[in-house]
């Protein structure tokens, strides 16, 4: 009886991790935020004194109708998306933005949560 009672929490546990990854997984779908349709250029960044944030200029206003979007520094990954778009400045690079999950587009210095950098 024991044997059976144990094995019947396994499948139970197992049945409900994989439910709830199943529902997180399709939470994390319908929430997505939106991606820049085309691949675009950066063409300025500015680091903004007596703020945490930086403002990335692109050649496009596709995204959410505008050309200048914002990083916060103090957010989890902020520097590296700093990074990348220095990156794609020095080099040249094509990249693709993603507004924030958080805050959506928001007009002028729409907050970014990801910054793809293409070869």
């Amino acid at each position: 009886m024991k044997t059976l009672s144990k094995t019947l929490r396994t499948r139970f546990f197992r049945s409900t991790a994989m439910l709830i990854l199943a529902s997180f997984g399709c939470a994390m779908v319908a929430s997505a935020e939106p991606v820049s349709p085309n691949q675009t250029t950066v063409t300025l960044v500015r680091p903004y004194a007596g703020s945490n944030l930086v403002y990335v200029h692109v050649n496009s206003t596709e995204l959410c109708g505008v050309s200048v979007f914002s990083i916060a520094m103090d957010q989890a990954n902020g520097k590296e998306m700093y990074a990348a778009a220095l990156t794609a400045v020095a080099a040249n690079k094509k990249v693709l933005l993603e507004v924030s999950n958080a805050t959506g587009c928001t007009g002028f210095a729409t907050r970014l949560q990801s910054i793809y950098l293409h070869s």
